[in-house]
């Protein structure tokens, strides 16, 4: 526990009350994902990342819109361009720019998160307990971009409870438990059981979680509602 509250603190979602983060050798002040993004840190959220009443283009670069804006006026056309452009570039053709995110189902909204966190190439990306909400092509979409960026030379911080996933596609492993860092390993150096113990303090036998948490979903639609109150 404390992994999503640390992250949130490092990407200006909440406040820090002491401690600090350092960056390239230099403290990190920020206040707002906006800062964050500005200081090349950016994350993708467990929950939903998008704002609703806004198109896919303003979503993708919210925040970074003065890129499009000349005399005072934004640049609507170039911004639809550039961000098609990034949508086209990452294989969502069938997502279209200057649509309403709204309809977009959430599957391709975090797609279209992928995007908006990875584009500008971040010094650090975090990536929050985001392949549980995703289907099995979703999955590789996001391992690509998480490759690339290692592979360019920059960090992922990788957070999800499929422990077979975080060995697979980390280099190590570091356990937080009750927000007390427990211990840093190299991912090809250890095992399940290996990161459950040092997860829960002992040594576990039996079944102690359900096997199939985190298995990854097909994109078949199992079910479909629409203008449903509760």
């Amino acid at each position: 526990s404390g992994k999503s509250t640390l992250m949130c603190m490092l990407t200006g979602i909440y406040s820090i009350d002491s401690g600090r983060f350092v960056l390239d050798g230099k403290e990190l002040h920020v206040h707002n994902q906006v800062e964050a993004n500005r200081n090349g840190v950016s994350i993708i959220v467990q929950e939903m990342g998008t704002l609703p009443g806004l198109t896919v283009a303003e979503n993708i670069f919210l925040g970074s819109e003065d890129r499009f804006c000349k005399f005072g006026l934004k640049n609507t056309a170039m911004m639809n361009r550039e961000a098609q452009r990034l949508l086209n570039q990452y294989g969502f053709n069938r997502i279209h720019a200057s649509a309403m995110i709204d309809q977009y189902d959430f599957e391709d909204r975090k797609l279209i998160e992928i995007v908006k966190a990875t584009y500008f190439n971040p010094k650090v990306l975090v990536v929050d307990e985001t392949t549980t909400t995703l289907s099995q092509a979703g999955r590789q979409e996001l391992y690509k971009q998480m490759d690339r960026l290692k592979k360019e030379g920059h960090t992922v911080i990788f957070i999800s409870h499929d422990l077979a996933e975080v060995i697979q596609y980390t280099d190590s492993i570091s356990v937080l438990r009750d927000g007390v860092l427990i211990d840093t390993v190299k991912s090809s150096d250890v095992t399940e059981n290996d990161l459950k113990r040092l997860m829960v303090g002992r040594e576990l036998s039996g079944r102690y979680y359900r096997t199939d948490y985190g298995t990854p979903v097909s994109g078949e639609v199992v079910l479909s509602v629409k203008d449903v109150s509760v």
